[in-house]
């Protein structure tokens, strides 16, 4: 099986609150007379599952805090979810998202919860989480509400809550099949791949066609008898067809419907054999203020063997996104760090980085700036 080198440089969405300085100066409020937030105890430990990456793993439930101001000026309140190893202090506190007064509750995806937890050890505990197997073993995690109005105002704090959690890597070999074709010289070494990655019937991926799209075929294995996908010898089939039914018989018709474009992401269910396209296109770029403009893209290669985007880039400190094609039909921006899960533009620090873009998974689409890999 190939690996599809996942991890993600973060999770955690920071909303920061501003006023100008003459309204600042009308807001007072005791923080000692405060009645901070009151969060709910978890005992049960949560053990997560790349299987269920979508699904809801845990649930922080809390009193909303109490405030009161003077000086006539009412301004609204933030609460920061924090998260760091146990019994640290939080010294190394992560910020995972953030909710208005009114919110009493948040929910975290198996996935968002081992991304940032894999974050906070790679980061903040200097861990290797792609090869230290003891990243994944069950530890403890304290978890809090910080309660502000905004960066000048002194914050309160609720109760701290432990959660004994297990990560699982995001190094995975996921149960894959083969998209073989006149791009790949019809060699399985050089075919990509769809993948499983809740690891049923369903399979999925970006596949890089090339100029040589004209043609391809779907096995289950690296040979023609675990598997052997195409079309119906009488089928009619549509140029850019959004799904076909295919057939599992070695005198199946190869697929040539798909050639208006560079990258096609697919998805194939190997029960109902039914193949969709779900995106087509020629190029993924990165546009904005952090890049130098919003009109002009920058181009991210991809590559085949770990099916992913990357681009080398100078950052300044700034906006940006993804789109497709340099038009705004398609594009990728991100309200949770290190997840394409929005519009929003998404803000990052200057400095030199290596991008990376996965697209893989629609349920989990990925971005990354890794330092550690620019130029190499």
């Amino acid at each position: 099986m190939k690996k599809i080198y996942n991890y993600i440089a973060a999770l955690g969405t920071v909303l920061l609150l501003s006023a100008c300085d003459s309204d600042l100066e009308k807001v007072t409020y005791n923080s000692t007379e405060a009645v901070p937030a009151a969060l709910e105890e978890i005992k049960t430990p949560c053990v997560l599952d790349n299987k269920k990456s979508d699904e809801v793993a845990m649930i922080l439930n809390w009193i909303a805090p109490e405030i009161i101001y003077s000086g006539g000026y009412s301004a609204a309140v933030t609460n920061y979810i924090e998260m760091d190893v146990a019994q640290n202090n939080f010294a190394n506190k992560m910020i995972l998202s953030a909710a208005t007064i009114t919110d009493v509750s948040k929910s975290f995806t198996h996935g968002e919860l081992n991304t940032n937890i894999l974050k906070l050890l790679k980061d903040a505990y200097g861990m290797d989480v792609e090869n230290d197997p003891e990243t994944f073993v069950a530890r403890n995690f304290e978890f809090r509400i910080q309660s502000s109005i905004s960066t000048e105002a002194t914050p309160v704090y609720s109760n701290v809550i432990t959660v004994n959690i297990t990560p699982y890597s995001m190094d995975i070999a996921y149960p894959e099949v083969y998209v073989i074709g006149n791009y790949s010289s019809w060699k399985w070494d050089t075919a990509q791949s769809l993948f499983s990655f809740k690891e049923n019937e369903d399979y999925e991926g970006v596949i890089d066609f090339g100029d040589k799209s004209q043609g391809f075929k779907i096995t289950g294995d690296k040979n023609w008898d675990n598997g052997n996908y195409g079309a119906s010898g009488d089928a009619v089939i549509e140029d850019e067809a959004a799904e076909i039914t295919l057939i599992n018989d070695g005198g199946s018709k190869d697929l040539s419907c798909y050639s208006a474009y560079r990258f096609y992401r697919f998805t194939f269910n190997t029960s109902t054999l039914v193949l969709k396209k779900n995106l087509g296109f020629n190029q993924l770029g990165i546009v904005g203020t952090a890049v130098g403009s919003w009109d002009n893209d920058v181009v991210m290669e991809f590559d085949a063997e770990k099916q992913r985007f990357y681009a080398d880039v100078t950052l300044t400190e700034g906006e940006m996104k993804f789109r497709l094609d340099g038009a705004w039909n398609t594009s990728f921006g991100s309200s949770t760090e290190g997840l394409l899960d929005s519009g929003d533009n998404i803000k990052v620090p200057a400095g030199n980085y290596r991008v990376y873009v996965n697209l893989n998974n629609s349920a989990n689409q990925t971005y990354e700036l890794n330092a550690e890999d620019y130029n190499k």
